[in-house]
């Protein structure tokens, strides 16, 4: 999870210390801890998961059609990951029996913020991406008191998922398959 990052680095290697700004974050990082113990292990890190059952993309999809203006974070940067690649990327791992440890997992595409993919959302569910109403992390954690804490740059480095012949697809052709299949859905 990039949650074990402090967001501190635009892009995160899998060798950068880790720096969990929350409890949360400190659960993912036990956990990989407790895993590396093992002789042989592959943690795949990844961010922004999107995937079936509730997940951001639905969710703005969904506020789309119903005629609302949501409020997003606009100063989280990231990429979106979607679980049929994520998927993909550990069965390749297996298959190309790539050497035990860390990898990160996500699809390629250029960086976002949240706010900027649920405009993309809004403009492939037919409505105006404007109708997305940026705020900062500020605004939004005094309306959310309680939220696990995120970093503020979540892209990670999949260079090393990549050296062993796995390329991660783009994410907006996924963000796109999504979209219509969840207009399909309606």
């Amino acid at each position: 999870s990039d949650y074990v990052y402090d967001g501190e680095r635009p892009v995160h290697a899998e060798d950068e210390p880790l720096a969990p700004l929350g409890v949360y974050g400190q659960t993912k990082a036990a956990g990989d801890a407790l895993v590396a113990t093992l002789p042989s292990h592959h943690i795949l890190r990844t961010s922004w998961l999107i995937g079936a059952g509730p997940n951001f993309v639905r969710t703005m999809h969904r506020l789309a059609a119903s005629g609302a203006s949501p409020a997003v974070v606009d100063d989280q940067l990231g990429r979106p990951t979607f679980t049929a690649d994520l998927a993909q990327a550990a069965l390749h791992l297996l298959a190309v029996r790539a050497a035990p440890g860390i990898y990160h997992a996500s699809n390629s595409g250029p960086v976002v913020s949240w706010h900027a993919l649920a405009g993309q959302v809004f403009e492939l569910s037919g409505r105006d991406p404007a109708d997305v109403r940026p705020v900062t992390t500020a605004e939004y954690l005094a309306d959310h008191p309680g939220a696990a804490p995120r970093p503020r740059h979540s892209a990670l480095d999949t260079a090393k998922l990549q050296a062993t012949g796995f390329s991660p697809p783009d994410w907006q052709p996924r963000l796109a398959e999504s979209v219509r299949a969840l207009a399909a859905e309606s």
